[in-house]
């Protein structure tokens, strides 16, 4: 019963923060999101790993690239809880459509899992990434975000899922506050030792401090290809 009383406050809440921050919209868009990873383990353990990283969004209502991004990571696994890295990416933008827009991100990043209940099919997770942003031409930017998401692994005839919610802040150094809230659920699936998958909904809200204000709801994959 707490673990069904926490997914439901969870849920709640993101459809508050979403709902409140919904009220002041100035544009909208749908996209379709797709990152990959190819995850390159660096021992026997797998504790340390190289992955590298590459994005592709497509945006204005899917007719044309918004965002694409490449880069890689160095990560190591302190135990079955807790992970942390860091990883570089360089990015390409252009959230208004009408100018183009280039970055290179630098990225610490630290990962906790604690599981919710005995079975561990309940698991809370909290990923917090820190990433200077080096945006050139226009003012830099240290960008804070901490990613919290609930999973339920699931049986359905005979393999395994991992349903999820997650709500994502982003705070933004340089203009002293939140400029961005995303909301994501979906669903994870292990397909073999080399291959996973998520498949989710995305919104995202702008809370027009100095970024593109408004707000995108959008569809997108996540794949895991592991060497």
């Amino acid at each position: 019963m707490r673990i069904r009383k926490l997914f439901f406050l969870t849920c709640l809440s993101i459809s508050f923060c979403v709902s409140a921050i919904g009220q002041t919209q100035y544009e909208t868009d749908f996209q379709v999101w797709n990152d990959t990873q190819f995850i390159f383990p660096l021992d026997k353990k797998k504790e340390w790993n190289a992955v590298l990283w590459v994005f592709g969004r497509f945006g204005d209502n899917v007719s044309r690239a918004t965002d694409a991004r490449v880069g890689g990571r160095i990560t190591k696994k302190v135990n079955k809880y807790v992970t942390v890295g860091g990883g570089y990416l360089y990015r390409y933008s252009n959230p208004t459509f009408v100018r183009s827009r280039f970055e290179s991100r630098y990225l610490g990043l630290a990962t906790f899992s604690v599981p919710l209940s005995k079975d561990k099919k309940w698991t809370l997770v909290n990923r917090n990434l820190y990433q200077y942003e080096d945006r050139y031409s226009r003012p830099n930017a240290s960008v804070i975000r901490n990613r919290f998401w609930l999973k339920r692994e699931v049986t359905i005839g005979k393999k395994k899922f991992e349903p999820f919610v997650s709500f994502e802040p982003f705070y933004d150094t340089r203009l002293k506050g939140f400029a961005r809230y995303r909301t994501q659920a979906g669903v994870s699936h292990k397909f073999n030792n080399n291959f996973a998958a998520d498949l989710y909904y995305v919104r995202q809200d702008e809370t027009g401090g100095g970024t593109r204000p408004g707000t995108l709801n959008g569809v997108g994959t996540s794949f895991r290809i592991t060497k």
